[in-house]
């Protein structure tokens, strides 16, 4: 007997990012379209921002009317909430529309909470069998009902006891992938490795981290990256005023979410570039030369502040030197300068 053909097409907008790279792999996990008794055929599109920064469910409303799918899902990075409540999903029954917020479910097991949110809704909207009950569990939140002018529609939040706007912050910055992004900044990392190379060569870097203790080492450290981090935001102008979020509580929010990106960017780096001069010290800087110049019998201790100050000097170089990358590059970092291109875009259109 052959397999039978899916009951229900759906159709699935995505954002571009991560929340196309989420969904290819949940494409991955099933082998295809085929998702039991759902056909889910991909749309990659930019989903549409109205010019306060949240997302135009009219026009999104309206691809619903357009398709010939029995239902849509739109997955997008755009942060929503309703009052103090982060959206996970917003479920529109007569339009048999899904909206996720990729954010909203945080930062681990991403491609789980995907599959689980999606089907879900699907199943709720195919058999119409969401009860009229404030607050009702599903598998991956809570339901509330909302009203709108279009029929019945709901959404759902995290339980009262989870931190959902911690996650939401957190979701935000795992959005904005830093992780893939500190490889953009090549002159950051020219300047940084030309600078930090000078611990390997000058003996006076060799005195000098023998002579500090391992918490000044530290304080240079946290001086270093905070330094890149406060440059990078206000060089680039990515602080964003409440003005053109609406409020101060989402300002709050995208700056939290900016600070935490650029952090973590920050980090990753000041971790490889010394990773990178202790390998090139250990290579480079022979035993008995180097005893003959700290006067004392080298350890691996020695390499180790060796090139932990050589990576302070480096990450302070690094900020310098990421003025001549691309400010596209740096500014697709955040939430706030994403979405006001993309109103910019919609404007065109």
């Amino acid at each position: 007997m052959g397999r039978m053909d899916p009951a229900y097409r759906v159709d699935v907008f995505t954002d571009p990012g991560l929340c196309s790279a989420i969904f290819s792999r949940l494409q991955q996990r099933h082998g295809g379209d085929g998702f039991g008794d759902y056909q889910l055929v991909r749309r990659d599109r930019t989903i549409p921002l109205r010019p306060d920064n949240s997302l135009d469910v009219e026009a999104v409303r309206a691809w619903s009317r357009e398709g010939e799918a029995d239902f849509q899902v739109v997955i997008t990075e755009i942060p929503r909430r309703a009052g103090k409540l982060p959206k996970m999903a917003e479920l529109h029954f007569e339009d048999g529309l899904v909206i996720i917020s990729l954010p909203a479910l945080g930062w681990r097991g991403l491609t789980t909470k995907l599959e689980r949110a999606i089907f879900d809704s699907l199943d709720t909207l195919a058999h119409q069998d969401l009860p009229d009950v404030q607050d009702r569990r599903v598998r991956f939140g809570v339901v509330h009902e909302q009203d709108v002018d279009t029929g019945r529609s709901v959404f759902i939040a995290s339980p009262w006891w989870w931190p959902g706007r911690i996650r939401l912050v957190l979701g935000m910055v795992r959005t904005n992938q830093p992780f893939q992004d500190v490889t953009k900044l090549k002159r950051m990392w020219a300047a940084a490795s030309a600078t930090g190379a000078f611990g390997v060569f000058y003996s006076s870097i060799w005195q000098m981290s023998l002579a500090l203790p391992s918490w000044r080492l530290a304080l240079i450290s946290l001086l270093a990256v905070g330094a890149m981090v406060g440059w990078l935001m206000f060089s680039n102008r990515l602080w964003d005023p409440p003005r053109r979020l609406g409020s101060r509580v989402e300002a709050a929010m995208y700056n939290a979410s900016t600070i935490a990106t650029l952090l973590v960017t920050v980090l990753t780096f000041y971790t490889v570039l010394m990773a990178g001069i202790l390998v090139a010290a250990l290579v480079v800087i022979e035993v008995g030369y180097m005893q003959s110049v700290i006067g004392v019998s080298p350890s691996l201790s020695n390499y180790v502040d060796i090139a932990w100050l050589s990576a302070s000097l480096g990450t302070i170089a690094g900020a310098l030197g990421s003025n001549f990358d691309s400010h596209a590059d740096i500014e697709r970092l955040t939430h706030g300068q994403r979405n006001a291109e993309r109103v910019e875009k919609d404007d065109d259109h």
